[in-house]
Protein backbone atom coordinates (compact mmCIF):
# COMPACT_ATOMS: atom_id res chain seq x y z
CA UNK A 1 0.00 0.00 0.00
CA UNK A 2 1.09 3.13 -0.74
CA UNK A 3 0.80 6.42 1.48
CA UNK A 4 0.99 9.69 1.18
CA UNK A 5 4.67 10.38 2.15
CA UNK A 6 6.27 7.32 0.79
CA UNK A 7 5.20 3.44 0.10
CA UNK A 8 5.29 0.53 2.35
CA UNK A 9 7.99 -1.93 2.43
CA UNK A 10 5.60 -4.21 0.75
CA UNK A 11 4.95 -2.66 -2.74
CA UNK A 12 8.59 -1.39 -2.49
CA UNK A 13 9.07 -4.82 -2.94
CA UNK A 14 6.73 -5.76 -5.37
CA UNK A 15 7.85 -2.82 -7.58
CA UNK A 16 11.61 -3.48 -7.87
CA UNK A 17 10.95 -7.66 -7.19
CA UNK A 18 13.44 -7.71 -4.18
CA UNK A 19 12.34 -9.80 -1.14
CA UNK A 20 11.66 -7.45 2.02
CA UNK A 21 14.59 -9.20 3.55
CA UNK A 22 17.11 -8.56 0.95
CA UNK A 23 15.92 -4.77 1.32
CA UNK A 24 16.10 -4.40 5.32
CA UNK A 25 19.97 -6.46 4.59
CA UNK A 26 20.52 -3.66 2.07
CA UNK A 27 19.97 -1.31 4.67
CA UNK A 28 21.88 -2.69 7.38
CA UNK A 29 25.15 -2.66 4.95
CA UNK A 30 24.58 0.80 3.94
CA UNK A 31 23.53 0.19 0.27
CA UNK A 32 20.01 1.84 1.16
CA UNK A 33 19.50 4.65 3.48
CA UNK A 34 17.24 4.33 6.72
CA UNK A 35 13.42 4.76 5.34
CA UNK A 36 11.28 7.15 7.38
CA UNK A 37 9.69 5.72 10.71
CA UNK A 38 6.01 6.59 10.53
CA UNK A 39 5.31 4.28 13.53
CA UNK A 40 7.02 1.76 16.02
CA UNK A 41 6.01 -0.87 13.15
CA UNK A 42 5.94 1.12 9.79
CA UNK A 43 8.64 2.64 7.56
CA UNK A 44 7.99 4.47 4.01
CA UNK A 45 9.97 4.52 1.03
CA UNK A 46 9.94 7.16 -1.72
CA UNK A 47 11.13 7.15 -5.43
CA UNK A 48 14.08 7.15 -5.00
CA UNK A 49 14.66 3.75 -3.65
CA UNK A 50 13.17 2.30 -6.58
CA UNK A 51 15.94 4.01 -8.42
CA UNK A 52 18.54 3.10 -6.42
CA UNK A 53 17.87 -0.96 -6.42
CA UNK A 54 17.75 -0.92 -9.66
CA UNK A 55 20.64 0.72 -9.86
CA UNK A 56 22.11 -2.64 -7.66
CA UNK A 57 20.71 -4.68 -9.71
CA UNK A 58 22.49 -3.13 -13.24
CA UNK A 59 25.84 -3.25 -10.81
CA UNK A 60 25.32 -6.99 -9.92
CA UNK A 61 24.57 -8.03 -13.05
CA UNK A 62 27.77 -6.44 -14.28
CA UNK A 63 29.36 -8.76 -12.07
CA UNK A 64 30.12 -6.76 -9.10
CA UNK A 65 29.85 -7.94 -5.43
CA UNK A 66 28.01 -6.15 -2.80
CA UNK A 67 31.14 -5.24 -0.97
CA UNK A 68 32.34 -2.94 -4.44
CA UNK A 69 28.52 -2.26 -5.27
CA UNK A 70 28.86 -0.27 -1.79
CA UNK A 71 31.96 1.53 -2.49
CA UNK A 72 30.74 2.69 -6.43
CA UNK A 73 27.07 3.13 -5.73
CA UNK A 74 27.22 6.88 -5.14
CA UNK A 75 30.03 7.90 -7.43
CA UNK A 76 28.99 8.79 -11.04
CA UNK A 77 31.99 7.56 -11.83
CA UNK A 78 32.13 3.78 -10.87
CA UNK A 79 34.99 2.66 -13.24
CA UNK A 80 37.25 5.76 -12.40
CA UNK A 81 36.40 5.11 -8.14
CA UNK A 82 37.81 1.45 -9.04
CA UNK A 83 40.38 2.87 -10.70
CA UNK A 84 39.51 0.93 -14.06
CA UNK A 85 38.54 4.32 -15.87
CA UNK A 86 39.84 3.57 -19.85
CA UNK A 87 42.83 5.53 -21.58
CA UNK A 88 42.35 9.06 -22.38
CA UNK A 89 43.15 8.08 -26.00
CA UNK A 90 41.37 4.63 -26.77
CA UNK A 91 43.51 1.71 -26.89
CA UNK A 92 43.88 0.15 -30.56
CA UNK A 93 42.71 -3.53 -30.90
CA UNK A 94 45.38 -6.26 -30.91
CA UNK A 95 43.97 -7.58 -34.25
CA UNK A 96 46.10 -11.50 -33.33
CA UNK A 97 48.33 -12.74 -36.94
CA UNK A 98 46.92 -14.97 -39.29
CA UNK A 99 44.11 -16.28 -37.59
CA UNK A 100 42.57 -19.36 -39.51
CA UNK A 101 39.57 -20.34 -40.77
CA UNK A 102 37.37 -22.82 -39.97
CA UNK A 103 38.58 -26.07 -41.39
CA UNK A 104 42.48 -24.88 -40.50
CA UNK A 105 40.44 -24.55 -36.56
CA UNK A 106 39.19 -28.44 -36.97
CA UNK A 107 42.22 -29.97 -38.27
CA UNK A 108 44.76 -27.72 -35.49
CA UNK A 109 42.39 -28.37 -32.06
CA UNK A 110 40.71 -32.05 -33.37
CA UNK A 111 37.28 -31.21 -32.94
CA UNK A 112 34.51 -31.90 -35.08
CA UNK A 113 32.52 -29.56 -37.08
CA UNK A 114 29.53 -30.73 -34.97
CA UNK A 115 30.99 -30.10 -31.44
CA UNK A 116 33.00 -26.46 -33.18
CA UNK A 117 29.32 -25.26 -33.60
CA UNK A 118 28.05 -26.85 -30.27
CA UNK A 119 30.69 -24.71 -28.48
CA UNK A 120 29.60 -21.64 -30.41
CA UNK A 121 26.10 -21.40 -29.76
CA UNK A 122 26.73 -22.04 -26.16
CA UNK A 123 29.44 -19.03 -26.31
CA UNK A 124 32.28 -21.06 -25.06
CA UNK A 125 34.19 -20.22 -28.11
CA UNK A 126 34.18 -16.10 -29.28
CA UNK A 127 35.93 -16.03 -33.02
CA UNK A 128 37.74 -12.63 -33.60
CA UNK A 129 35.84 -12.17 -36.76
CA UNK A 130 32.50 -13.65 -38.38
CA UNK A 131 29.49 -15.68 -36.84
CA UNK A 132 28.16 -19.04 -36.88
CA UNK A 133 27.23 -19.97 -40.95
CA UNK A 134 29.78 -17.74 -42.19
CA UNK A 135 32.49 -17.97 -44.54
CA UNK A 136 34.37 -15.37 -42.97
CA UNK A 137 34.94 -17.24 -39.84
CA UNK A 138 38.30 -16.89 -38.42
CA UNK A 139 39.93 -18.03 -35.33
CA UNK A 140 43.12 -16.82 -33.15
CA UNK A 141 45.17 -18.10 -31.50
CA UNK A 142 43.83 -17.96 -28.07
CA UNK A 143 40.75 -19.79 -30.05
CA UNK A 144 43.10 -21.93 -31.09
CA UNK A 145 44.37 -23.00 -27.12
CA UNK A 146 40.85 -23.05 -25.90
CA UNK A 147 39.51 -25.51 -28.67
CA UNK A 148 42.52 -27.99 -28.04
CA UNK A 149 41.74 -27.56 -24.39
CA UNK A 150 37.49 -28.45 -25.32
CA UNK A 151 39.06 -31.03 -27.12
CA UNK A 152 40.62 -32.71 -24.68
CA UNK A 153 37.66 -32.60 -21.99
CA UNK A 154 35.27 -33.95 -24.20
CA UNK A 155 37.54 -36.96 -25.67
CA UNK A 156 38.18 -37.61 -21.69
CA UNK A 157 34.35 -38.14 -21.42
CA UNK A 158 33.13 -34.76 -20.45
CA UNK A 159 29.85 -33.97 -21.93
CA UNK A 160 28.29 -30.65 -23.91
CA UNK A 161 25.47 -31.04 -20.67
CA UNK A 162 28.34 -30.35 -18.61
CA UNK A 163 30.27 -27.56 -20.48
CA UNK A 164 26.79 -25.61 -21.07
CA UNK A 165 27.48 -24.66 -17.28
CA UNK A 166 30.79 -22.43 -18.16
CA UNK A 167 28.48 -20.13 -20.18
CA UNK A 168 25.49 -20.12 -17.81
CA UNK A 169 25.96 -20.96 -14.22
CA UNK A 170 30.10 -19.77 -14.10
CA UNK A 171 29.23 -16.79 -16.50
CA UNK A 172 28.32 -14.29 -13.56
CA UNK A 173 32.03 -15.62 -11.73
CA UNK A 174 33.43 -15.00 -14.82
CA UNK A 175 32.09 -11.23 -15.19
CA UNK A 176 33.24 -10.81 -11.26
CA UNK A 177 36.74 -11.93 -12.09
CA UNK A 178 36.71 -9.70 -15.26
CA UNK A 179 36.61 -6.88 -12.51
CA UNK A 180 38.88 -8.53 -10.47
CA UNK A 181 41.68 -8.30 -13.02
CA UNK A 182 40.94 -4.89 -13.84
CA UNK A 183 41.63 -3.58 -10.48
CA UNK A 184 44.81 -5.30 -10.77
CA UNK A 185 45.59 -3.81 -14.15
CA UNK A 186 44.40 -0.89 -13.37
CA UNK A 187 47.15 -0.48 -10.12
CA UNK A 188 49.80 -1.46 -12.45
CA UNK A 189 49.22 1.23 -15.07
CA UNK A 190 49.48 3.93 -12.39
CA UNK A 191 53.13 3.63 -13.06
CA UNK A 192 53.83 1.82 -16.61
CA UNK A 193 51.27 2.12 -19.10
CA UNK A 194 52.68 -0.51 -21.90
CA UNK A 195 50.55 -3.61 -23.40
CA UNK A 196 53.61 -5.49 -22.27
CA UNK A 197 53.28 -5.06 -18.44
CA UNK A 198 49.40 -5.08 -18.54
CA UNK A 199 49.82 -8.66 -20.55
CA UNK A 200 51.86 -9.99 -17.70
CA UNK A 201 49.72 -8.56 -15.18
CA UNK A 202 47.05 -10.44 -16.38
CA UNK A 203 49.26 -13.80 -16.75
CA UNK A 204 50.33 -13.34 -13.41
CA UNK A 205 47.04 -12.96 -11.99
CA UNK A 206 45.87 -16.18 -14.00
CA UNK A 207 48.47 -18.30 -12.53
CA UNK A 208 47.53 -17.56 -8.99
CA UNK A 209 43.98 -17.74 -9.23
CA UNK A 210 45.09 -21.09 -10.91
CA UNK A 211 47.22 -22.28 -8.04
CA UNK A 212 44.69 -21.08 -5.50
CA UNK A 213 41.93 -23.04 -7.37
CA UNK A 214 44.24 -26.01 -7.40
CA UNK A 215 45.11 -25.87 -3.88
CA UNK A 216 41.01 -25.64 -3.30
CA UNK A 217 40.41 -28.85 -5.41
CA UNK A 218 43.14 -30.82 -3.55
CA UNK A 219 41.78 -29.60 0.15
CA UNK A 220 38.03 -30.75 -1.32
CA UNK A 221 38.85 -33.46 -3.02
CA UNK A 222 41.97 -34.94 -2.11
CA UNK A 223 41.81 -38.85 -3.02
CA UNK A 224 40.80 -37.86 -6.79
CA UNK A 225 44.13 -36.66 -7.66
CA UNK A 226 45.81 -40.25 -5.99
CA UNK A 227 46.41 -42.69 -8.42
CA UNK A 228 48.84 -44.77 -9.90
Amino acid sequence: MTGESGMAVGELSRRTGLSTAAINFYIREGLLPPPVKTSATRAVYDESYVDRIGRIHELKAQGLTLKVIARVLDNPDPAGELGISPPTQPARRRVPQAPVDIEAFITETGLTGEQLYNALDLGLLDPVEGRRGESGLRFDGRDMTTGRALARLLAAGVGFDLLARHAAEFEPLTRAETHFLAEHVAAVRRSDTSRKVAQETAAAFARVRDYLRARQFAKNYPDWLDGP
